[in-house]
């Protein structure tokens, strides 16, 4: 039997849809985390490559539709791959960015082939495109916590032959074009389309169990993962929702916190007294001064590179102004142990559940104004 070119596109498309839209409502019900919900722009994404490459079948020189559909595809292997990054809990900040470049690339690719570029406008840019992010999600299956499952096989599998497939691809329509008899017996769009389908299928078969497990672990669908430096100091968002913990935890019992926030001005004017170096030597100073002398229970996270906050239960003999006192008169003195000519100002603020209530949000603005007016008159303040 053999299938014209619209029905083995109509056949891949409601393949992809009915994948699609599955997935989709179990990442609906589950209220799924960033893994989960990346895997289910794989499937937005591969329909959306789908339509665009009916537009393509049906419509004469569409290649708007070529270059979209081709830029969709690519996309839809890219978030496989970030979708694992964010499964091992890795940032997705520079992987997303590169990403969006490829797809962006190989959209203009097809573009600048115009109407003359034909039916495989892009391809090039299509095929290597898809193997790059292909390899990066193999290897990245291999790695982290997706590593340790051994459902995560499968998907390293899917993705080693789909890299495979499309160098393969590459090869062929670079020395012997779309025109040759080797590139229709086993690399035109009929073979691609039953792979297509295969994969997908496996695709939704192993990243499923993957969710399911990753839920599993996790025991809640609402939740987060916190994300620290080297050197433990919590990212920005990642202390907002530690911090909502506490302050949830501490109104229960009814037990006092204290948020404090550490500021350090004058960055710029010692970069520009002395340079750059200096200047991020100070500040390097001043994170390891207050890592070191804040309470060793206390969690640790930062608002900006000169800004670092942290929550703590004061003690029965010590309030959250003399804690405050304390730890500006440590930072400065470390700060001029440097030996430098110029030592930043150091603005130490407080805030706590006494004055506040338990609200998070609140606590950490109050303790940042407090710290700012600190900076500004030279002492810690609340």
């Amino acid at each position: 039997m053999t299938l014209d070119l619209f029905s083995l596109q109509l056949m891949t498309s409601t393949v992809i849809l009915i994948a699609a839209c599955l997935y989709l409502l179990e990442t609906l019900l589950r209220r799924d985390g960033a893994a989960g919900r990346l895997w289910s722009a794989t499937f937005l994404a591969g329909v959306f490559s789908a339509l665009c490459y009916l537009v393509w079948v049906l419509l004469p020189q569409p290649f708007v539709a070529v270059a979209i559909g081709n830029g969709a595809f690519v996309a839809a292997t890219a978030f496989i791959w970030l979708g694992c990054v964010a499964f091992n809990g890795r940032s997705l900040r520079t992987p997303a960015i590169f990403a969006a470049a490829v797809v962006a690339a190989v959209i203009v690719a097809a573009l600048a082939e115009g109407p003359d570029g034909g039916d495989w406008a892009g391809g090039v840019g299509l095929f290597l495109g898809n193997a790059v992010f292909a390899v990066l999600g193999a290897l990245e299956t291999r790695r982290g916590a997706i590593g340790q499952r051994w459902s995560a096989a499968g998907l390293t599998v899917v993705l080693w032959i789909e890299t495979v497939w499309f160098l393969g691809r590459t090869v062929v329509f670079v020395t012997a074009g779309p025109e040759s008899e080797l590139w229709r017996a086993a690399f035109d769009t009929a073979t691609s389309s039953f792979l297509t389908i295969i994969l997908v299928v496996a695709t939704v078969v192993v990243t499923s169990v993957l969710r399911a497990s990753e839920s599993a672990l996790r025991g809640q669908a609402d939740t987060r993962t916190l994300v620290v430096d080297e050197r433990g100091v919590l990212q920005p968002e990642s202390f907002r929702f530690a911090l909502g913990a506490f302050t949830a935890r501490a109104s229960v019992s009814g037990e006092p916190l204290v948020v404090a926030v550490a500021q350090m001005s004058d960055a710029g004017a010692v970069a520009r007294a002395f340079g750059p170096e200096e200047a991020e030597t100070i500040v390097r100073a001043f994170r390891e001064s207050v890592r070191r002398h804040i309470p060793a229970t206390a969690p640790l996270g930062e608002m900006d590179a000169t800004t670092l906050t942290f929550a703590f239960t004061p003690s029965a003999d010590a309030d959250a102004g003399r804690i405050a006192v304390d730890l500006h008169d440590r930072v400065v003195d470390d700060l001029a142990a440097l030996g430098m000519s110029i030592v930043p100002v150091v603005g130490v603020g407080v805030a706590t559940t006494a004055e506040v209530g338990y609200d998070a949000e609140a606590l950490r603005d109050r303790a940042r104004d407090a710290a700012v007016a600190a900076t500004a008159g030279g002492v810690p303040g609340r």
